[in-house]
């Protein structure tokens, strides 16, 4: 089964093309902040490159967040309008859990991204094949995520913590307060990686393309002005993204 794979979540844009587990390809681009122009040239040129079109592709993947809503939508945009027109597979991979997925050796991986004012979108992994989400992808203030890895590691066995992504290292001082062994993640280990998406997305279950939303997990500014101004009640996330 070939998989194009995309992750455009982060200001670092990747994309893949699997062959099942295998990574046949994986371009990447780092600090462009430019995903609009740069993700379709990228998807042309892995394709050209092994002699494929669209129509060869069997199923895409892309990150679903968290990450940046812009980032997100265009990633989703782009590999559901793939999806439609082709009738095509596609499913859509936590950005937390793909990031897990680079870690290799046994360990309670903790994958974050910087949300600033000590926030951070975070989640606890099991690293494995496919990584086992034991503390949910949420949106945590730091002391919260502290005490949610505490509260893991109170009632199972943890030897040690990997921490993944984005700006937990400036958090430090409170990491240690855990008591636990742990270590930051690799320059490779802190990206998100299209290849890794692909190989989750080989076991995952395809969904309509029209129901593949990004997961913000908290809401866009856009959202809180529009709650403040109508005292209306947020709604689901599809009621907040075009149609494509």
């Amino acid at each position: 089964m070939k998989i194009l794979s995309v992750s455009t979540a982060t200001n670092h844009l990747s994309v893949a093309l699997n062959e099942d587990q295998q990574v046949i390809v994986e371009k990447n681009e780092r600090d462009e902040r430019n995903h609009s122009k740069h993700l379709d040239p990228l998807i042309e040129e892995i394709l050209k490159e092994n002699k494929l079109t669209l129509n060869d592709i069997d199923r895409f993947a892309v990150a679903i967040g968290p990450g940046s809503y812009t980032g997100l939508r265009i990633g989703i945009t782009t590999v559901k309008m793939f999806a439609s027109i082709l009738n095509k597979e596609v499913v859509g991979i936590s950005t937390l859990q793909a990031l897990a997925k680079g870690v290799k050796e046994p360990a309670l991986v903790i994958t974050g991204l910087d949300a600033r004012n000590d926030n951070y979108f975070a989640a606890g992994y099991i690293s494995g094949d496919i990584p086992k989400n034991v503390i949910p992808d949420g949106h945590y203030n730091i002391d919260v995520l502290i005490k949610a890895i505490q509260e893991y590691a109170a009632q199972n066995k943890v030897n040690k913590i990997i921490f993944v992504g984005s700006g937990l290292e400036k958090r430090d001082e409170k990491i240690k307060t855990l008591d636990i062994p742990y270590e930051y993640g690799t320059d490779e280990q802190n990206v998100i990686h299209a290849g890794l998406i692909g190989q989750l997305a080989v076991d995952a279950e395809p969904v309509d393309p029209d129901k593949l939303l990004p997961r913000y997990l908290r809401r866009t500014q856009a959202e809180v002005d529009w709650h403040k101004k109508t005292g209306k009640p947020f709604e689901p996330d599809s009621h907040y993204v075009e149609e494509v």
